[in-house]
């Protein structure tokens, strides 16, 4: 699977409101979940080998499960051929995923 272009934003905290609320609203949003769920490992992955502020620090377990559900959910409903073939930009996770997100980084608040 190939990557989707990446979403021009910076990896802080309010941007992550910003990709987690476009999840949620997918109609309205400049981004598939696909490219959501790169831009939230991109973020992850920037703090993978850093000791990260305690303000990022708490935002990496969400981020890392945007995007492992993201995988999970490609590999429970495709096949592996259709996995290494298809692009899945217009594939969507459930809706209701983000809305528990953006909850859960509310609360963080």
């Amino acid at each position: 699977m190939t990557l989707s272009s990446p979403i021009p934003l910076p990896f802080v905290p309010e941007s992550v409101a910003r990709v987690l609320a476009w999840g949620a609203s997918p109609d309205a949003a400049p981004y598939s979940h696909k490219q959501i769920a790169e831009w939230c490992d991109a973020f992850w992955c920037c703090y993978l080998e850093v000791d990260a502020p305690a303000e990022i620090e708490r935002l990496l377990p969400l981020l890392t499960d945007v995007e492992t559900q993201w995988d999970l959910y490609l590999a429970n409903t495709y096949s592996l051929d259709q996995l290494r073939t298809r692009s899945f930009e217009s594939e969507r996770m459930p809706t209701e995923w983000f809305e528990e997100w953006l909850k859960a980084l509310e609360a963080q608040s």
